[in-house]
């Protein structure tokens, strides 16, 4: 199952503006429900946007409407028309005047404002008069529609939306949208202070202090919780790594006594045996000991090691080993000090045991370390190279490949590893052209 990565906020957000979303569709639909069932008040809204765009229209003398105004009217000739009247009822202006009844002009009614609905046998037919009060030769406007295909009812209902829902709801509901994501966003801040103090915590380590004490009752409940396990957990693994140090430690006497046993016994193949199986399990030993150590590495960012100065400890550490292995080991390095973000004791570690298993697997080639360029220190070996499939699994505990040399327990590399993610560095391996193995040892600049 692929994790959520998206913060929390952001979630919430997205909800508010779906639900907003929902709340303005909810109200769309109900304005056009309730002014779509009222035909009669679309229909006023309708003759009042005609009757205003028509009196704007009109200029000259004598007075008429303006041929921008006419494009209705000429577009669709059966449907709609209007008239200009004066106050005896005589026609200044008109188009399609054949729509108009005859008793729209009657001056009778020249007074009044009114609409009134005909029924003709092709269809109803509105018709509509309006006295234009701004005028003083009083005059008067005769709209009839007979038909909708240019959509003024629609157009009439989309104003409503506008006059209903767009201009008054809209802009509330982007402010409660951008001032409930401010909220949130604050809201959950204590959350994300909660989270980097959980970030910060190394194992083995004390909890570090919570800065922003100002949280709410069930954050700091869940810090305070999280303290008391992670205080558990310290203890158990301080209590683990002891024992795992207590237990090395106990074993070296007893393998060096019966190393130096061994000596008082006559040669031969049964000795030669055991003088091998000791020298393994005074490995595993040694190991053990380093993965303690490793567990115990303290990596603060104020620690400063010279990586030539620890290659060169590890070197002169060696030779011996190599030189029984018939192995040269070599050393070059930049004439400046190379110094990294690392501790010195982790990379005296490390380094050991990368070096160590250069020798054991590289034949009767040398083994060549390499300190630069930049924080890096680099081990090559000139023999068999890294078995298939190795880089995958080349680092986990006990895991050896076939043709292994014999008398080891896995756990080198895997120290290696822990000692490198520890300091914030890293580990690669590779098989070189022409044969054999690099391992690259990468720390953080100082």
């Amino acid at each position: 199952m692929t994790p959520n990565t998206r913060p929390l906020a952001s979630i919430l957000t997205r909800r508010l503006v779906w639900i907003a979303i929902a709340v303005v569709f909810v109200n769309a639909i109900a304005v056009a429900a309730y002014y779509g069932s009222d035909r009669q008040a679309l229909e006023r809204e309708v003759i009042a946007r005609e009757m205003s765009r028509l009196e704007a229209a009109i200029d000259g003398d004598p007075p008429g409407v303006d041929q921008r105004a006419r494009g209705l009217f000429e577009t669709h000739p059966r449907d709609y028309a209007f008239a200009l009247l004066d106050r005896n009822g005589g026609i200044l202006d008109a188009d399609n005047p054949d729509l108009i009844p005859p008793q729209a002009t009657e001056t009778g009614v020249f007074a009044q404002d009114w609409v009134t609905r005909l029924v003709k046998p092709e269809g109803p037919v509105l018709v509509a008069a309006h006295k234009i009060s701004a005028r003083e030769d009083e005059l008067r406007l005769v709209f009839v529609m007979s038909g909708d295909p240019a959509g003024l009812l629609f157009r009439a209902l989309v104003a409503e939306f506008a006059k209903h829902i767009w201009l008054p709801i809209l802009p509330i509901a982007l402010i409660l949208i951008g001032a409930n994501a401010f909220m949130i966003r604050r809201g959950l801040k204590p959350v994300a202070s909660a989270a980097e103090w959980a970030r910060s915590i190394r194992p083995g380590m004390p909890a570090p202090p919570l800065l922003d004490r100002r949280l709410p009752a069930e954050i700091t409940d869940l810090v305070d919780a999280t303290q008391r396990s992670l205080e558990r957990l310290n203890v158990a693994l301080a209590a683990e790594k002891r024992r795992a140090g207590e237990a090395a430690h106990a074993l070296r006497t007893p393998v060096a006594v019966l190393v130096a046993r061994l000596d008082a016994l006559p040669p031969g193949e049964t000795t030669d045996r055991l003088r091998a199986d000791l020298a393994a399990l005074s490995r595993t030993v040694i190991q053990v000991l380093a993965c303690a150590r490793a567990d115990a590495l303290d990596s603060a960012d104020a620690s400063r090691a010279d990586l030539g100065r620890a290659a060169g400890s590890v070197t002169a550490a060696l030779a011996p080993f190599a030189y029984e292995r018939g192995v040269e080991l070599s050393l070059s390095q930049e004439e400046a000090s190379v110094i990294a973000r690392a501790d010195p004791d982790g990379v005296e570690l490390a380094l050991s045991n990368i070096v160590e298993n250069a020798i054991l697997h590289a034949g009767a080639g040398p083994v060549e370390i390499k300190v630069g360029p930049g924080p890096t220190i680099r081990v090559r070996d000139h023999g068999p190279g890294l078995p298939p499939g190795a880089p995958a699994s080349l680092f986990e505990p006990f895991w050896r490949g076939d043709g292994a040399a014999p008398g080891g327990a896995g756990l080198g590399l895997a120290i290696v590893e822990r000692l490198q993610r520890a300091q914030g560095g890293n580990v690669d391996a590779r098989n070189l052209e022409g044969g054999g193995a690099e391992f690259v040892l990468s720390f953080r600049r100082w």
